[in-house]
């Protein structure tokens, strides 16, 4: 399974080909997952405002919220990984909650959403939960406290060390365990982050200079509605180019995670 590290130039092509091949396979899929994430995301974002005024609550409330979108996505992230591993084609959204393979891959999801929640749950302890009135003079948006962007960074490091655990998870690998996932990928952690990275500057540019547009209709139905359909079709691009991204990345370094899980 473990191939030759290619160029990062290389990589960066071969991100957008397998990119274009999963969603132009699977766009059955797809589309159902186009669905899911413009809906979901929306109720992840306003459904705690709804809810609770509590800055604690909202970010209980949104943690639950977006587990839940983990677990509709599953099938989802499973089907983009097995087809650029196996080449497997399905035309089914296998939403199977009893498969083993469904709950370890939805466990570690949940468990990525709960670590990449903590830096939200760390602003909510500072935030004030009632309105707060200032007479004076406009002051400077402090942004982020430090404490909120070193937890960011650590996170970040945290979930980019078990990422190939994910295609390893999808396609039965023997020795699919996160000691194993971190292990592999510290032996390649420059070549795994660039990898990881690069790719994404272009969604990134193209998101940041389409939103400005969206906000012709502000306030109104169809407004909403772009919205939605904008950032549910930003989310899938981005969600498959990290589900290709990583697939192929287990096999540059899989090396643990495809040998059988020894015995205590």
């Amino acid at each position: 399974m473990v191939r030759a590290r290619p160029p990062v130039f290389t990589a960066l092509l071969w991100a957008y080909w397998d990119l274009y091949h999963a969603l132009r396979t699977a766009w059955r899929s797809a589309l159902i997952a186009f669905v899911v994430l413009s809906i979901g995301v929306l109720v992840a974002m306003v459904g705690p405002l709804l809810l609770t005024r509590d800055p604690i609550g909202q970010a209980l409330t949104r943690q639950v919220f977006l587990i839940g979108l983990c677990f509709l996505l599953t099938p989802f992230f499973l089907a983009i990984h097995r087809f650029v591993l196996l080449g497997e084609v399905t035309s089914r959204y296998d939403l199977d909650p009893s498969s083993r393979r469904f709950q370890l891959f939805f466990g570690w999801l949940a468990v990525s959403v709960l670590l990449a929640g903590i830096p939200s749950f760390l602003e909510a302890l500072t935030a004030p939960k009632g309105p707060v009135y200032y007479v004076g003079p406009p002051f400077a948006d402090p942004g982020p406290s430090l404490i909120v962007t070193i937890a960011r960074l650590a996170v970040f490091a945290i979930v980019q060390q078990f990422l190939v655990l994910f295609p390893a998870v999808a396609v039965d690998a023997p020795g699919a365990a996160w000691q194993n996932a971190i292990s592999d990928t510290r032996s390649h952690i420059w070549f795994a982050l660039v990898v990881t990275i690069l790719p994404f500057v272009p969604i990134g540019l193209l998101g940041v200079a389409v939103t400005p547009m969206l906000r012709v209709w502000p306030g109104t139905l169809i407004g909403l509605i772009a919205n939605m359909m904008w950032l549910g079709a930003v989310l899938l691009v981005a969600l498959t180019l990290g589900a290709v991204i990583t697939s192929r990345l287990y096999q540059v370094v899989g090396d643990r995670l495809n040998a059988p899980l020894r015995e205590a």
